[in-house]
């Protein structure tokens, strides 16, 4: 345990409120509570046992009593941050924790820092970087899903499993030094085939946790859905059945929509962000060149891409720079005005998995698209990565294995699959947080509040 001067801060809600806690951690915690803290049975705070609740006096600074409250030790290393902690829960007036706070540090204690608590913890083992971050998801937690989420990760749901899955690294690694270093010992020779077998199926695991985070905006925000397409298509149509109202304005004039227009849904339980975009075309004002910007820019940043196409005109090169821009996207064609004469729409079929033919006016066809949004929507039971950080880590670090792999199955020199492969296991360190700067970890800490 890495010995630290005691911090205090409030770690309640807001006040005024029923209850107030103020928290303290590090080594001399019990002792300033032993000088703040008087229990009515008359034995001293340090002497009871850890997680009991004790009835007695705050005192303040002065000495004179404040309140008539509870108090609690947590004795090291069996405490949040693997430091003795203590917390006194007091009745939630702001003049009560304040003069609480002001006699904790009138006997020793200095103000925590953002997320000090934390950072303790992580620093003495309690738990690793990616557990740390899903305490700041717990607290900003929006939704159900995301509280239950952001739990699952703070119990290691996806940390075990990249903790083991850099162990076989490491041991690939080093058996192949082994092999190497001591030839004429009796050593298991090292197996290119049965390593990349290893490796891909770690790259997969880490490719399928990534396209999980692609995925996990929804969880607070709703997954986010760009409706693109040329003007006069249906777009803001097409939005506005989807929301349920006129929310975007529809006319037969072309450019109507110069900027991205939001709204959010509820699809049997699951949250979806829409965006109704500017017709992408060459544009003949300012105004509208830059609401096809953000149009390009909202594709590209979306979850998942509607494309809406005019099924009574013929495609043209403003259609096929749509089919061009859904390129790499999980998107969707809909060949919107299914109640008019077709035109040939084969270009569109062949670029597109998913089709759907639909009359955004009255309103056929739309079942089978929100049913598509659905089927792309994580699961309720999904646990998925949500931090930016740790994403990066993990495509990165699936593409290091891919290398590796492809070196291995090409039977490249051994430097060529070692430096991939020790590549790999060094990013999903720095996912758990070994070997990670000082300033991305402040970084990360400072995003908690005062207490946490």
């Amino acid at each position: 345990m890495i010995k630290s001067g005691v911090i205090a801060a409030y770690s309640g809600g807001k006040l005024p409120g029923a209850i107030g806690i103020v928290r303290m951690s590090g080594e001399g915690a019990f002792d300033i509570l032993d000088g703040m803290f008087r229990p009515t049975r008359g034995k001293k705070m340090s002497e009871s046992r850890h997680g009991q609740m004790v009835y007695g006096e705050l005192l303040a600074s002065d000495g004179q009593p404040i309140d008539i409250c509870l108090a609690c030790i947590y004795r090291a290393p069996h405490s949040y941050t693997g430091e003795d902690m203590a917390e006194v829960f007091t009745h939630g007036s702001e003049a009560i924790v304040s003069a609480a706070l002001r006699a904790a540090f009138s006997l020793g204690a200095r103000p925590a820092e953002a997320g000090e608590f934390t950072k303790r913890g992580f620093m003495n083992g309690k738990m690793d970087l990616a557990e740390a971050e899903a305490v700041a998801d717990l607290i900003y937690a929006q939704t159900e899903q995301g509280a239950k989420n952001a739990a699952a990760l703070l119990k290691g749901h996806h940390s075990k499993p990249l903790a083991a899955m850099r162990e076989r690294i490491l041991e690939l690694i080093a058996h192949f030094y082994a092999v190497c270093d001591y030839s004429d010992e009796d050593i298991e020779p090292f197996e290119y085939i049965q390593a990349s077998a290893t490796i891909s199926k770690d790259a997969d695991a880490l490719e399928e946790l990534y396209r999980g985070y692609l995925r996990s905006a929804s969880i607070n925000e709703g997954i986010s859905v760009a409706v693109v397409g040329k003007p006069n298509v249906g777009k803001s149509s097409l939005f506005n059945r989807l929301a349920g109202f006129e929310r975007a304005i529809v006319t037969d004039e072309a450019g109507t929509t110069r900027d991205v227009v939001g709204h959010r849904i509820s699809l049997d339980g699951k949250l979806f962000s829409l965006m109704d975009t500017a017709g992408i075309r060459e544009g003949t004002s300012l105004a509208e060149n830059m609401g096809i910007d953000r149009s390009f820019e909202a594709a590209e940043d979306a979850s998942l891409v509607v494309a809406v196409f005019d099924g009574s005109r013929q495609l043209d090169d403003e259609d096929r720079a749509i089919i061009e821009l859904c390129k790499n996207k999980l998107s969707a064609a809909v060949i919107n005005k299914s109640d008019l004469k077709g035109c040939d729409m084969a270009a569109v079929r062949e670029s597109f998995g998913t089709v759907f033919e639909i009359s955004a006016k009255n309103g056929e066809g739309i079942e089978a698209l929100t049913g598509w949004m659905l089927e792309n929507a994580p699961d309720e039971g999904e646990i998925l990565i949500t931090g930016q950080r740790q994403a990066a880590l993990i495509k990165d670090a699936a593409e290091a294995l891919r290398q590796a792999q492809e070196s291995a199955m090409l039977g490249l020199t051994a430097d060529a699959f070692l430096l991939d492969a020790e590549r790999a296991a060094r990013l999903i360190g720095q996912v758990l947080g070994f070997d990670v700067d000082i300033d991305i970890t402040q970084g990360i800490f400072s995003r908690f509040c005062v207490g946490k």
